[in-house]
C-alpha cells in the first residue's frame, strides 16, 4: 500500500478538516501555498551540503577518532612497552642489566634486562628466556639477584588499559552537564586541553623512566573520551537531517574504526612500534586535538540546542540554513519551536528525575543494555588484547602486528558499508543479522581453539589457525555492522530534547563501567579458563538478541518525539511496524 506522503510536513501536525482520496486537503493546501510539497521538502532535506560534511568531520577527527586510536594504541606495541615496564622495575629492584639471560623476541631491542617472568622457560611478555638461568641473574650479579613476577606485569599492563576507561566512566559521567552548559560545540573545543596534558604525559616515560606517567597519560585520555563521545554523538544526532541521521550517525563509529586502524599501522615495528619510537604513539594524541582547537570554531552549533536550551531561535536559524545549505528552514525551526515549547514546561532533568521519570524507564532500560551488549559483547577485549588472542590460536609472532592491522582494515571497511545499509535496512535488522553473526563466529572460535590444544592433531594446527583469524574477522565484522555504530544512535534517538542529554550521559558511563569491568578482567579471564573464554560473550549475545528482538522498535525515518511516544512501558504492545505506522497521520496515531 503506498504512503500517504501528504499528511506529513516535516513532523508539524494540523487538524484535518476535509479528506479527498485519503488526503487531508488543508494540509495540501497550506504545503501549496508554501510550496512546500514533502516529497521536495525531504528531497532537500535528506541532502548533504559543505557544512554538513565538514562539521561532521571535524567533530569525528576530532574526537571519535581519538577515541578509536586510544583503545587499539596499546595493542600492537604491548610487548615492547611491557619490555620497558620489566626493566623499569628491575632497575628499581637492584636487578642489573644482563644480555646473555634474555633476549627480546621481537629482535629490535639492543638491551634486555635480567627480569625473570613467570616460570622457567615460561615466555609471558616477549622474552625467550633461558631455562637454565631462568630463576637467577648472572653469575656475576649474583648480589643482585630477582624477579619481577608475571602477575604483577600483568596487573600493570592491565591498569594502564583499564584505567583509559575508569577515567572514560567519570568524563561520562559529566558530558551531559558539559552538553548542556557550553554547547555540544563549545563543549569539544574547551576539552582539548585534556588531550594536550595527556600528550605531554604519553611523550615522557622512557625519557623519564617512569611507567607511571603513560598510566596517567591513559587517565587523561580516558577523561576525554569519556566526555568527547556523549558530545560528538549528540552533536552528530542534532545537526543532521532526519532522513539521513542514521548515516551522519554512523562517521562516529567510522572514525573510531579509522582511528583504530591508524594506532595499529603506526604501531608496526617499522614505524613507531619500536623500543624506542613507542612514546610518539602517546605523544600522537596532540595532534586531531589541536585540529579540533584551530578549525572546530568555523562550524555551527547545535541548532537544537541553541533554540531549545538557549531559546536562541535567530541563532538556530542561521546554523541550520548553513546546515541545509538553503533558507527555508522553517519547517525544522517549527518541530523545535514544538519541542521547546513542552521543554519549557519540564525543568533540568538530573538523574534521579532521570531514573524515577516513569515514562522514561523502558528507554533508559533499553539504552543501558545496548551498551553492555556493546561491551560486553568482547569488542574491546579483541581490539586491546588481540595480540594475546593471536598468540592463543598460536600464529607466528612476527606475522601478529600485520594480521592486527588486517583486523583493523576490515573494521574500516565494514562500517562504510553499513553507513548505506543504515537507512535502507533500518537499525533493527542491522543488530540481530551481525549480532548472530558475531555468535557463530565466537563458537567457530571456541571450537577451534580448543583444536590447537590438541597435540594429537598437530598436523593441522595451520589450518585451525587461519580459520581462528578468519572466525575473528568475522566477528569484526558483525560488530562493525551492527553493534559498533547503532547503540550510539539509538540512544540519542529514543529520548525527547529535554533528557537526551542526561539519558546520553548516563548510558555511556555504564558502557565505560562495562568496559572497565571488561578491560581490566579479560587477560586474567583468558588465563583462567582459555578458549572457553568466548563462551561467556556468546551467552551475553543471545540475551541481547532476545531483548533487541523483543523491545526495540524500528527508529529510522521517524522524528525524536515519535520515537519517545512510541516507547515505554505503557506503550509496548501499542507499536506497529514501519510499514503501517508510515500510512497514518501523525496527529491520528495513538500513543
Amino acid at each position: 500500500m503506498k504512503r500517504n506522503e501528504d499528511v506529513f510536513e516535516n513532523d508539524i501536525v494540523y487538524k484535518p478538516t476535509v479528506k479527498a482520496n485519503g488526503v487531508n486537503e488543508d494540509i495540501r493546501s497550506k504545503q501549496q501555498q508554501n510550496g512546500h510539497v514533502q516529497g521536495k521538502t525531504d528531497e532537500n532535506e535528506a541532502g548533504w551540503t559543505f557544512w554538513l560534511v565538514f562539521s561532521v568531520v571535524v567533530a569525528v577527527f576530532g574526537n571519535s577518532f581519538l577515541y578509536g586510536y586510544n583503545i587499539g594504541v596499546v595493542n600492537s606495541p604491548a610487548k615492547i612497552i611491557q619490555d620497558f615496564y620489566g626493566e623499569v622495575y628491575a632497575e628499581r629492584n637492584g636487578i642489573k642489566p644482563d644480555k646473555h639471560i634474555l633476549s627480546s623476541s621481537s629482535n629490535v631491542s639492543t638491551t634486555t634486562v635480567t627480569v625473570v617472568i613467570g616460570s622457567p622457560g615460561q615466555n609471558n611478555t616477549g622474552y625467550n628466556i633461558d631455562p637454565a638461568k631462568a630463576n637467577n641473574v648472572s653469575k656475576s650479579s649474583t648480589e643482585n639477584e630477582g624477579s619481577v613476577d608475571d602477575n604483577f606485569l600483568d596487573l600493570m599492563w592491565s591498569i594502564t588499559v583499564a584505567i583509559f576507561v575508569l577515567f572514560g566512566m567519570f568524563g561520562a559521567f559529566a558530558s551531559g552537564k558539559i552538553a548542556d552548559f557550553f554547547g555540544r560545540k563549545r563543549g569539544m573545543i574547551i576539552i582539548t586541553f585534556i588531550m594536550f596534558l595527556a600528550a605531554v604525559f604519553g611523550a615522557i616515560p622512557k625519557a623519564v623512566r617512569s611507567p607511571e606517567c603513560l598510566i596517567v597519560s591513559r587517565a587523561f585520555v580516558g577523561l576525554h573520551c569519556g566526555i568527547n563521545i556523549s558530545l560528538a554523538s549528540l552533536y552528530l544526532a542534532e545537526i543532521s537531517p532526519k532522513k539521513i541521521r542514521g548515516a551522519v550517525g554512523t562517521f562516529h563509529q567510522l572514525f573510531i574504526t579509522i582511528g583504530i586502524l591508524w594506532s595499529m599501522i603506526l604501531g608496526l615495528p617499522g614505524f613507531s612500534g619500536s623500543p624506542n619510537l613507542w612514546p610518539f604513539l602517546f605523544a600522537f594524541n596532540a595532534i586531531p586535538a589541536f585540529v579540533c582547537l584551530v578549525v572546530f570554531p568555523f562550524c555551527p552549533e547545535s541548532p537544537r540546542f541553541l533554540l531549545i536550551k538557549k531559546n536562541d531561535e535567530d541563532g538556530a536559524t542561521k546554523a541550520l540554513r548553513r546546515l541545509r545549505g538553503r533558507n527555508d528552514v522553517e519547517n525544522e525551526i517549527e518541530e523545535m519551536r514544538s519541542e521547546a515549547k513542552k521543554a519549557s514546561s519540564i525543568k533540568q532533568f538530573t538523574l534521579k528525575e532521570l531514573l524515577t521519570t516513569p515514562e522514561l524507564k523502558l528507554p533508559i532500560i533499553i539504552a543501558c543494555l545496548m551498551q553492555v551488549a556493546q561491551q560486553w559483547s568482547g569488542i574491546n577485549a579483541v581490539m586491546s588484547y588481540s595480540a594475546f588472542i593471536f598468540q592463543q590460536a598460536k600464529i607466528e609472532e612476527s606475522a601478529i602486528p600485520y594480521v592486527i592491522v588486517g583486523q583493523g582494515a576490515i573494521n574500516v571497511i565494514a562500517t562504510i558499508i553499513a553507513i548505506p545499509l543504515m537507512e535502507k535496512a533500518g537499525r533493527r535488522a542491522l543488530l540481530l543479522g551481525p549480532m548472530g553473526l558475531m555468535v557463530g563466529s565466537f563458537v567457530v572460535l571456541t571450537i577451534f581453539l580448543n583444536l590447537l590444544n590438541n597435540t594429537g592433531m598437530a598436523d593441522s594446527h595451520s589450518a585451525f589457525a587461519i580459520v581462528c583469524i578468519v572466525a575473528m574477522l568475522s566477528y569484526i565484522i558483525g560488530f562493525a555492522l551492527g553493534l559498533g555504530p547503532i547503540p550510539f544512535i539509538v540512544v540519542s534517538e529514543i529520548f525527547r530534547q529535554e533528557p537526551r542529554a542526561a539519558a546520553m550521559s548516563f548510558s555511556l558511563a555504564f558502557n565505560w563501567v562495562c568496559n572497565f569491568i571488561l578491560v581490566l578482567t579479560f587477560r586474567f579471564i583468558q588465563k583462567g579458563i582459555g578458549p572457553y573464554t568466548y563462551l561467556i560473550f556468546i551467552v551475553i549475545l543471545v540475551a541481547s538478541i532476545l531483548f533487541i528482538f523483543f523491545f526495540l522498535p524500528e527508529t529510522k525515518n521517524r522524528s525524536f518525539d515519535e520515537i519517545a511516544s512510541s516507547i515505554g512501558f505503557r506503550h509496548k504492545r501499542k507499536w506497529q511496524p514501519d510499514e503501517d505506522r508510515e500510512l497514518q497521520p501523525m496527529g491520528n496515531q495513538k500513543v
